[in-house]
């Protein structure tokens, strides 16, 4: 009985060695696949759509970004920058969505569509990129945004004077104050100048003089 038990155990103990041996003799286990995106233009697929309001806001005729569409892209560029400002590949995609961001409010610019040129401004400074271009255009697109609003709501022929005034109403655009003044051709106020009256009363062609040269025109009522 002794002798079965030894050879029992020398069996168990010449099995365990072999099982501890094909252990060590084993490949090592292959690394973890990597998670997330591993190259730059796997980033730049992944934050592209991130600033489609933008680019949809430059289409002819399309409609303004609306605040909300502008919060989505400021808030999609910030998370852009938490999961991949960290990475090399991921700091080139996002210099590259700067660099469209950049040409969006050069086009923005050239369309007069000065609060999506501010939205641009705001992105580019998120993403820590610098553009003297759009340092210009920020403070143009300041000024201009500051320009009061006019509406004109009639007018009224002085024929002893010669003279025929305008019925106006100036709304800061800041705080939306209105201001009810009258005035005819040559008057100055609010930086805006009364350049003339356009057709038989239908509108006035104004002159903004923060930005000499600026002339806008305010239809009738």
């Amino acid at each position: 009985m002794r002798v079965l038990f030894s050879v029992v155990c020398i069996v168990l103990i010449a099995f365990s060695g072999c099982e501890n041996f094909k252990k060590a003799m084993a490949p090592p286990p292959p690394p973890p696949e990597p998670v997330g995106p591993q190259t730059k233009e796997e980033v730049y697929a992944l934050i592209s759509p991130t600033i489609n309001p933008l680019r949809n806001a430059i289409i002819p005729n399309a409609p303004m970004l609306s605040d909300f569409e502008r919060e989505q892209v400021m808030t999609g560029l910030r998370n852009a920058n938490v999961n991949y400002g960290s990475l090399s590949f991921g700091q080139e995609a996002l210099k590259e969505l700067g660099y469209e961001i950049m040409e969006i409010a050069r086009k923005a610019n050239q369309e007069s569509n000065y609060k999506l040129v501010m939205t641009c401004i705001d992105a580019i400074e998120l993403l820590s990129m610098e553009s003297q271009l759009l340092k210009r255009l920020g403070e143009r697109a300041d000024v201009i945004l500051e320009r009061p609003l006019v509406r004109v709501r009639g007018f009224l022929d002085d024929h002893e004077k010669g003279d025929t005034y305008a019925f106006l109403e100036i709304i800061n655009s800041k705080t939306g104050e209105v201001e009810k003044i009258e005035a005819r051709p040559g008057d100055e106020f609010n930086n805006l100048k009364f350049v003339r009256i356009l057709g038989n009363n239908s509108g006035i062609l104004f002159e903004y003089q923060r930005i000499p040269g600026l002339f806008f025109e305010v239809e009738a009522f």
